[in-house]
């Protein structure tokens, strides 16, 4: 069964910062804290029931694409902006999974050293780590909160109707429609004690009331859908094979993207634009917060300052690529 812990306490009605989490933020996106505290989690992540309703997204993480292909090596370029290289070690050396590129078209963000999702950028890390996916154009993977990327089905079957079909005939619609009546059966009964006796029938009592009893619906529900999801990746195993796992490398008008795991950052190349922010470094010489959060991943001998010209240099001489499209 492949359900993650932070699914299970989504679903039985924790507190999370002195507040009861509500029911409508385990359904919707709303809801941005783990283990009762407040977490930054990357860009468009998303929960899992919201990736589920989505209809068109599967999730693939490390554990199950070893077991179907093994391990596969890889060195790739990260862009971040500085005041995010402190998350990093969220990612790295685990089996959460993180975007990365090796090419790059001479007009994107990317091919300047700056980020999609961080804005500026500036901060470039080479990386080694393990393959789980990679597609010769990005192909918009959404990370959850757990570290499984979910992928639009398409990208793996190679068109837009395999995926859905089987979706569609799994029953997977149909199961969501039901789940949701019958929350919707369960908070009714229980705001109808609320609203007749509200001392009997307190509000976080009625709402703790709704989470337990719906927790276990909610649960079984994601259960079903990873047991099927599971199979149906099994059953593409070539698809996958061709489409993401050695697809064709060629020019994009944008950049590749390569997601890995187990992480390793082997040297970096910082904008000099950003070594001239105050938190770089301090008047009397001595390392900013930027600079002390990245001599947690990389040593300074590792690290490479200067122009964007100079980071292409840089660049080319570990195999990345620019291409002119």
């Amino acid at each position: 069964m492949i359900i993650q812990a932070l699914d299970i306490k989504l679903v039985i009605g924790l507190v999370a910062n002195g507040k009861m989490i509500k029911l409508k933020d385990l359904l919707t996106e709303a809801w941005l804290t783990h283990k009762g505290k407040t977490m930054w989690f990357p860009a468009h992540t998303k929960p899992t029931m919201d990736m589920i309703s989505m209809r068109d997204h599967i999730a693939m993480y490390p554990k199950q694409m070893e077991s179907m292909f093994g391990k596969q090596p890889i060195s790739s370029f990260h862009v971040t902006s500085p005041d995010h290289i402190r998350q990093l070690g969220k990612i790295i050396g685990k089996k959460k999974t993180i975007s990365t590129f090796t090419r790059a078209n001479n007009d994107s963000p990317l091919a300047k050293g700056r980020g999609i999702q961080t804005g500026q950028g500036g901060v470039i890390f080479y990386m080694k780590g393990t393959l789980l996916a990679k597609r010769w154009m990005d192909f918009d993977t959404l990370p959850d909160k757990t570290g499984r990327r979910w992928i639009a089905g398409h990208y793996i079957a190679g068109d837009r109707q395999t995926f859905t079909k089987a979706y569609e005939k799994a029953g997977i619609p149909k199961k969501r429609e039901k789940l949701f009546n019958k929350i919707y059966d369960i908070k009714k009964k229980y705001e109808e004690q609320w609203m007749e006796d509200d001392e009997a029938m307190p509000y976080d009592k009625y709402q703790k009331m709704v989470e337990k009893e719906s927790g276990p619906h909610i649960n079984q529900f994601i259960k079903e859908f990873f047991d099927w999801q599971n199979k149906w990746l099994q059953q593409n195993k070539e698809a996958i094979k061709k489409n993401l796992r050695t697809p064709e490398d060629k020019p994009t008008a944008w950049w590749n993207e390569i997601l890995i795991y187990d992480t390793k950052v082997v040297d970096a190349f910082v904008m000099s634009r950003v070594t001239k922010e105050p938190y770089w470094e301090h008047p009397n010489g001595k390392p900013g917060s930027w600079q002390i959060d990245m001599l947690k991943y990389v040593p300074k001998n590792k690290i490479t300052i200067g122009t964007p010209a100079k980071f292409r240099k840089w660049y080319n001489a570990r195999e990345g690529v620019i291409d002119q499209v």
